[in-house]
């Protein structure tokens, strides 16, 4: 979990899964690089918009995805 509402996302969430806190996407990416098993996927889910972090949906998409390929 990342950004401004992610304390209220855990709170919901509770212990029904695992939770991983980011403080930036580049360091969310790279914790699930850390975790992932050959044959997962990671996957780019927001539940929220992001407006704090990125400048629309397409910003917060792009620099995912060159998050990726520069880890790659």
């Amino acid at each position: 979990l990342m950004g401004r509402d992610s304390d209220k996302i855990g709170e919901a969430i509770g212990d029904a899964v695992p939770l991983i806190r980011a403080g930036s996407l580049v360091e969310a990416v790279e914790q699930c690089r850390a975790a992932a098993q050959p044959g997962d996927v990671v996957l780019l889910s927001p539940a929220c918009a992001s407006f704090d972090m990125f400048k629309n949906y397409e910003d917060r998409g792009h620099q995912f995805v060159q998050t990726v390929e520069d880890l790659a």
